[in-house]
C-alpha cells in the first residue's frame, strides 16, 4: 500500500518526536505540530491523509480539533489519541467525526494496525469522491447537448428545478433523456452527496410495487420471510425518480399521495409510520391529463407531482438538435471501437435529419454506434447506415408537406441513385434498367446535380 502524508498534533513534544519516529521508519510522510492553528496552516499548504491528535492539546481539545479539521479537508482520517481511563473521551471523538482512537502508553504495534485501517478508509473516501465528483461532472446542464430553443428552456428548467426542494413532473416519449434531466436535477442539487435511487414502474409485477417502494414486515404476504426496506425509505436525504408513473396501480397512487402530502409512508404489513426525506421526481410518456379526466389517474396525485412540469420535446421536433448529438456520438463511439473516425458525410447527415426517430435520442445514440462500427474509413457515409434509413427515406419522399412534382422529383432522384450505385456507375446499364435512354440519364444526372458515383 502506498505511504500516506500524516501530521502529528500533539503538544508534549517527546510524545510528538515518538509517534513521528515509528511513522516514518514505515515510509510514512510525518508533518508536526503542537495546536489547531499549526495544524490548519499544514494541512492549507500539504495533501495531509490522516491527523493524529492527541485528546487534550494546551488550551483546546483534540475533539475542537478534529472538527476545524474537517471543516477545512472533509477527506481528512482523523484518529484521536487518549489516555488510559478517558476512553469515554475518544468514544466522544468518534461521535464528533474521529475514525478510531489509540490509548496511551502506545502500543506501536497495535497503532500501525490503526494506521493501515485509516489508510484503506482514506483510499476509499477518495475513490467515492473522485466518483461523485465524476457524476456531478457528468449530470450538468452544461453537458446538454442541443442548439434548439426547445432544449435550451428544458436546460433553463433543469437549473431552477435544481436549486429547489420541489417535486418535479417530467414529461416527454421514451428515449428523450428523462432520466438524463432527473440526474442532472438531482447531481446538481444539495441533495448530490445522498443517494440517487430510480424505479421503472412498469418492470414491477403489480402484487409487488407496494413492497417495492414501501418495504415490508416479515410475514406481511406469502414469501416475504424478512423485512424488506423499501426505496422511500432507502433514498431518504436524497431523489427517488419514479418513471413511468402513468403506470402506478390506483391503490399505491393513494399511498404515494399520502406520501406527498405527510412526508410519511407505512411499510406493508406495519402500523408504524415511517418518516423521510426524500425527494421525488417522476416521469411519464401518457397524457396524465387525459388518464386523470378519464379517472385512470388521480387528479390530486398530478397536482401534487406537477409542481414543477418538465416537458422533454422529442427528436423530430428539434431536428437541429440531431447534427450535434451526431456529432457527440461520432467522437464516442470512436474512442469506444478505436477508430479514427472525423465525421460523417452531407448526404448522410441529411438522411439523418430527415428521418422521424420514433425511438428518439435513444435510437439516434443506437444508429450511430452501429454506423461507427460498419465505418471502414475516416467518414461516416451512408452506406454505413442502417437500411431502414435507406428505406425510411423513400417513405418520406411522400411527405405531405411537398407538392406532387417536388415528390416525383424526389422519386425519380432516388430511382436514378438506386440504379447508378447497382449498375456500379456505368450510366448505360442503369440507362437500360431506368428504360430510358443513356443521354435521357445524363441530362438528368445534371438537372439533379448528381454524379456516376452518388450513393443512396
Amino acid at each position: 500500500m502506498d505511504k500516506g502524508y500524516i501530521l502529528v498534533v500533539e503538544d508534549d513534544p517527546l510524545q510528538r518526536k515518538l509517534i513521528k519516529e515509528n511513522l516514518e521508519q514505515e515510509g510514512h510522510t510525518v508533518f508536526e505540530c503542537a495546536s489547531g492553528k499549526e495544524a490548519s496552516e499544514i494541512i492549507a499548504d500539504q495533501p495531509i491523509d490522516i491527523v493524529i491528535v492527541d485528546y487534550k492539546l494546551n488550551g483546546e481539545t483534540g475533539i475542537d480539533v478534529i472538527q476545524k479539521v474537517l471543516e477545512q479537508n472533509p477527506l481528512i482520517t482523523p484518529i484521536v489519541v487518549t489516555a488510559y481511563g478517558n476512553v469515554e473521551n475518544a468514544v466522544e471523538a468518534l461521535k464528533k467525526g474521529a475514525y478510531d482512537y489509540i490509548v496511551k502508553p502506545i502500543d506501536f504495534k497495535k497503532f500501525l494496525m490503526v494506521i493501515e485501517r485509516a489508510q484503506e478508509r482514506q483510499k476509499l473516501k477518495k475513490e467515492v469522491s473522485l466518483l461523485r465528483s465524476s457524476l456531478e461532472d457528468k449530470f450538468s446542464t452544461k453537458n446538454f447537448i442541443f442548439s434548439s430553443d426547445e432544449m435550451n428552456e428544458v436546460a433553463l428548467l433543469t437549473a431552477k428545478a435544481s436549486k429547489t426542494e420541489a417535486t418535479v413532473l417530467l414529461s416527454g416519449e421514451t428515449g428523450t433523456g428523462k432520466d438524463l434531466v432527473a440526474k442532472t436535477i438531482h447531481y446538481s442539487s444539495t441533495r448530490k452527496n445522498r443517494p440517487y435511487l430510480a424505479v421503472n414502474i412498469p418492470s414491477l409485477p403489480e402484487t409487488l410495487v407496494e413492497s417495492e417502494l414501501f418495504g415490508s414486515e416479515k410475514g406481511a404476504f406469502t414469501g416475504a420471510h424478512e423485512r424488506k426496506i423499501g426505496k422511500f425509505e432507502a433514498a431518504s436525504g436524497g431523489t427517488l425518480y419514479l418513471d413511468e408513473i402513468g403506470d402506478l396501480p390506483p391503490q399505491i397512487q393513494v399511498k404515494l399521495l399520502r406520501f406527498l402530502q405527510e412526508r410519511e409512508f407505512y411499510r406493508l404489513g406495519s402500523s408504524q409510520p415511517i418518516k423521510s426525506d426524500v425527494r421525488i421526481i417522476a416521469a411519464t410518456n401518457r397524457d396524465l391529463e387525459k388518464m386523470m379526466k378519464e379517472e385512470i389517474f388521480r387528479a390530486d396525485l398530478y397536482y401534487r407531482l406537477n409542481v414543477i412540469p418538465i416537458h422533454v420535446p422529442p427528436l423530430r421536433k428539434r431536428k437541429q438538435d440531431v447534427p450535434p448529438l451526431v456529432d457527440h456520438f461520432i467522437q464516442k463511439y470512436s474512442e469506444k471501437e478505436g477508430k479514427k473516425i472525423e465525421g460523417i458525410s452531407s448526404e448522410a447527415m441529411n438522411m439523418l435529419v430527415q428521418y422521424k426517430f420514433p425511438g428518439n435520442i435513444r435510437e439516434l445514440e443506437n444508429v450511430i454506434e452501429r454506423a461507427v462500427v460498419f465505418c471502414e474509413t475516416g467518414t461516416i457515409t451512408s452506406t454505413d447506415l442502417p437500411v431502414f434509413l435507406r428505406e425510411k427515406k423513400e417513405e418520406d419522399l411522400m411527405d405531405s408537406d411537398l407538392t406532387l412534382t417536388r415528390k416525383v422529383q424526389r422519386l425519380e432522384m432516388l430511382e436514378i441513385k438506386r440504379a447508378l450505385q447497382e449498375n456500379n456507375g456505368i450510366k448505360s446499364r442503369a440507362a437500360r434498367a431506368l428504360g430510358i435512354t443513356e443521354r435521357m440519364l445524363s441530362y438528368k444526372i445534371k438537372s439533379y446535380n448528381l454524379t456516376s458515383k452518388s450513393k443512396l
